[in-house]
């Protein structure tokens, strides 16, 4: 990596520390570093762009206290993406490349341009529950390929989870992604508190460890909320470990016992009573009776192009030529909207 060109960004290095100058490098390989997008307690995201390819790319720098050069942690971070690089999925984002760079991993993955799971869910509050499960099928079915190629996420949760201007769901970040075989122990004990399974905090992780977050996730867009809310750390590892998840919360939805024994065994506490891959989670949420994927994929485009529109058409313009489907979609909504009198 050229690292002739670096430039300093003020960045939390730790959670609740005040931020810090940490320098990153201007370019990575034939990649200009741009502006910073985000930063979370793993590492931060900045826009890129591909001067070779001609594309805007992401790029995100795991922070150094992840680990150092030559620890087994990193080099462990390092491997998983390189094996989740490997994964090719409609549902999954592209990763181009990972480097190091004094010490930390820099990854140059496909830039998704759109709003996250997260954003849409605290907009809307609620998803109707044919369009959560029609979400979590796309989100289930790309995590089924990773666990084929033996790379375990660690950090699945709705701000991981975002979508691009056809409204189609893409898994991202796979900075705490590992290469697991079967259930193990690992260098580093990662992932978000909120939608860690309670072995995650003893450092043991599996495919399984994935498929708990993927039925909290669950959960969350089939209740509105997710089922646990502790505001420190030890309180929500003491809820992952003895607490049920609140089901009721489902019953009171209207949601039938096939949904929720569904969230129930992907969500047990024991790692064997889940489902042992996402594959397996994949195949109960596909024998659920729904309607055809073509039309609730417009229903979902159409919630969040609607949203989205309502944001920043006042100041987004696009040339013709360059209109997806996306603009498209978002102009006709907004045509309809005038046409109301909205």
């Amino acid at each position: 990596m050229n690292m002739q060109e670096t430039m300093t960004v003020m960045l939390t290095r730790r959670s609740g520390q005040r931020p810090e100058p940490v320098a990153v490098p201007a370019r990575v390989g034939t990649v200009r570093v741009g502006e910073l997008l985000g930063e979370g307690g793993g590492g931060a995201v900045f826009s890129g762009y591909d001067e070779a390819l001609s594309r805007k790319v992401a790029v995100k720098v795991l922070h150094k206290q992840t680990a150092g050069a030559a620890s087994a942690a990193t080099q462990e971070l390092v491997t998983g993406v390189r094996s989740a690089a490997q994964v090719k999925h409609p549902n999954i984002v592209t990763v181009h490349t990972v480097e190091m760079c004094q010490g930390m991993p820099v990854i140059v993955m496909e830039y998704v341009d759109g709003a996250s799971l997260r954003a849409l869910l605290d907009r809307t509050g609620v998803l109707e529950p044919s369009l959560g499960l029609f979400i979590m099928r796309s989100i289930v079915s790309a995590v089924a390929a990773l666990h084929e190629a033996t790379v375990v996420h660690r950090d699945l949760k709705p701000a991981n989870i975002l979508f691009d201007r056809d409204a189609i769901a893409h898994v991202c970040d796979f900075g705490l992604a590992c290469e697991v075989r079967s259930a193990g122990s690992v260098a580093s004990i990662g992932g978000s508190p909120l939608y860690m399974a309670p072995e995650m905090f003893d450092g043991q992780v599996s495919a399984q460890t994935d498929v708990y977050a993927l039925g909290l996730m669950m959960f969350e867009l089939l209740a509105g909320r997710a089922p646990f809310n502790g505001k420190t750390i030890p309180e929500l590892e003491r809820q992952h470990r003895s607490e049920e998840v609140p089901l009721t919360a489902l019953e009171q939805r209207g949601l039938g016992e096939d949904v929720i024994d569904i969230v129930r065994r992907a969500t047990n506490k024991p790692q064997f009573l889940r489902y042992k891959t996402a594959g397996h989670l994949l195949r109960a949420l596909q024998q659920l009776e729904h309607e055809r994927d073509d039309v609730l994929q417009m229903r979902l485009a159409k919630l969040v192009i609607e949203d989205h529109a309502a944001s920043d058409s006042a100041t987004r313009t696009i040339s013709a030529e360059h209109l997806t489907t996306f603009d498209l979609l978002a102009s006709k909504a907004q045509r309809k909207r005038a046409e109301r009198g909205d």
